[in-house]
């Protein structure tokens, strides 16, 4: 069995409701693929369950879906990962996040102390929430293609080719949509090894 962690910030207050839905669509999935993954949610998120969580695990995959900065993920403006809090809790996990800018900082930071690869963004990301479908879909792309045994490489350039599939779909109905999806794909980055779910097992 793969060890799988999920941190859902469904509660917070502006983008609660899309972490939620991404929740959703991953859950159909792992109902499907019979992945049990230990979820922390946003009533017991913080640096204490993420240690005690990860600290038995000599391999996992991680998938943070949050509020973050350049060198931090946060709920409520309170780091619960960031490189001067617990950036060695990630030795040997595949780390995806979807989150403002933490692949400018955070996710070379993690390399650097153990973890194989990390997906995410370096930029400030942003969806569209009354055309929520696109963005859920574009967020969980690269997680799911990884358990179906893509490499990180690969699986980097096909979220780049599905969040073009998304934007050139709407483009000419609702070009800001379109700006805002093209603006995500854009700030998408990897830090790491190139590895596949064999490498986690």
């Amino acid at each position: 069995m793969i060890d799988t962690v999920l941190v859902i910030d469904e509660s917070d207050n502006t983008l609660g409701s899309f972490f939620q839905s991404c929740q959703n669509d991953l859950y159909a999935f792992f109902n499907l693929t019979g992945v049990n993954p230990t979820l922390i949610n946003s009533n017991r998120l913080n640096d204490l369950s993420i240690k005690v969580t990860t600290e038995p695990l000599e391999k996992f995959i991680f998938g943070a879906y949050s509020h973050g900065d350049k060198n931090c993920l946060v709920k409520a403006q309170l780091p619960y990962i960031s490189t001067a809090l617990n950036n060695s809790f990630f030795k040997n996990s595949f780390f995806y996040t979807f989150s403002c800018s933490s692949g400018y900082e955070l996710g070379s930071n993690l390399i650097e102390n153990g973890c194989l690869t990390f997906i995410g963004y370096n930029q400030v990301i942003s969806i569209w929430s009354t055309y929520i479908k696109p963005f859920v879909e574009c967020a969980n792309y690269g997680l799911i293609r990884f358990y179906d045994g893509e490499d990180t490489y690969s699986i980097v350039e096909q979220m780049k080719v599905k969040y073009t599939n998304e934007i050139d779909s709407i483009y000419s109905s609702d070009f800001l949509i379109a700006s805002i999806l093209r603006e995500n794909r854009d700030a998408l980055v990897i830090h790491g090894e190139n590895i596949n779910i064999n490498n986690i097992k």
